[in-house]
């Protein structure tokens, strides 16, 4: 049993010695890019944004918190949570909330700017229905403001079963 357990632990030291190698050669490649060096770097980060939801019977402020790591200058991966508008079915109106995952996938229009398309599953507080998962898409433009920080403007389309909602936000990024 000590020799599988120390067995797995030098891999976890190579694996982790590798990955650190891999990305400092790759640090250095990049350095003319000065797209890499905003905050649109790979890594991971956390944001937050207010934003208009509205769906066929209502609408209503949302906000959203997210956390996700970005993979290279082309993909990323989140998770959140949104507390969308207030949606109205059958006579009773309830505040709809969800949480998911996101997979956004970036093109560079410039050295501080990107815009970006994601698409991903979301499980949300269906009204009297309990929770249900089903799917989400967007698109956004991702300003950087300084090294670690950047905003993002988006359209996320969330489809629900009894309503679908559509909310336009601005968030607030931070990189490290």
């Amino acid at each position: 049993m000590k020799s599988a357990l120390r067995t797995l632990c030098a891999a976890g030291v190579a694996l982790g010695l590798a990955g650190f190698a891999t990305g400092a050669a790759a640090q250095e490649q990049t350095r003319g890019n000065v797209y890499n060096q905003t905050a649109f770097q790979p890594g991971l980060y956390v944001g937050g944004g207010l934003g208009w939801g509205w769906s066929d019977n209502d609408d209503d402020w949302t906000w959203k918190g997210l956390a996700g790591w970005r993979l290279n200058q082309y993909l990323a991966v989140q998770g959140f949570y949104a507390d969308l508008t207030d949606i109205t079915v059958g006579g009773v109106s309830d505040s709809v909330d969800t949480y998911g995952a996101e997979l956004l996938v970036s093109f560079p229009l410039s050295d501080t700017m990107a815009v970006y398309g994601k698409g991903g599953v979301h499980n949300y507080d269906d009204v009297g229905s309990g929770r249900e998962l089903s799917w989400l898409g967007g698109a956004g433009l991702d300003f950087s403001l300084t090294e670690n920080m950047s905003l993002r403007t988006e359209w996320t389309h969330y489809d629900l079963d009894s309503d679908n909602v559509d909310d336009l936000s601005a968030q607030l990024i931070f990189a490290f």
